[in-house]
């Protein structure tokens, strides 16, 4: 089941342990999908993002940071990679534009 998430409750569910979720721009209709996981006796978060069908390894978050990832097979600066930054920086800040909605799958 999907449901849109609140803002002011995106980032506790993001980070949640295991995580899937949606970002939607209402303005362009483009969407991204994500998978995030936390590394086991760890504080560090691994980020894939939807490509094809299935998900493709893109970096992690650190203490609220993303790195790009050194074994990822996508380049540095996707579109996917920017998309991410843009909502966790927007919604770290509490800034995150009205038209980008995230979605997340799972119990909440």
């Amino acid at each position: 089941m999907n449901k849109k998430l609140k803002n002011t409750d995106a980032l506790k569910f993001i980070f949640a342990g295991n995580s899937s979720v949606t970002f939607l721009n209402n303005k362009t209709e483009n969407r991204f999908s994500y998978r995030v996981k936390m590394a086991k006796n760890s504080n560090i978060f691994f980020v894939s993002v939807l490509t094809d069908n299935e998900y493709s390894y893109l970096g992690t978050v650190s203490n609220g940071f993303y790195k790009h990832g050194n074994k990822s097979n996508l380049a540095p600066g996707s579109q996917g990679e920017k998309v991410f930054i843009y909502v966790l920086k927007n919604l770290k800040s509490n800034s995150l534009s009205d038209f980008i909605e995230i979605w997340h799958e799972g119990k909440w």
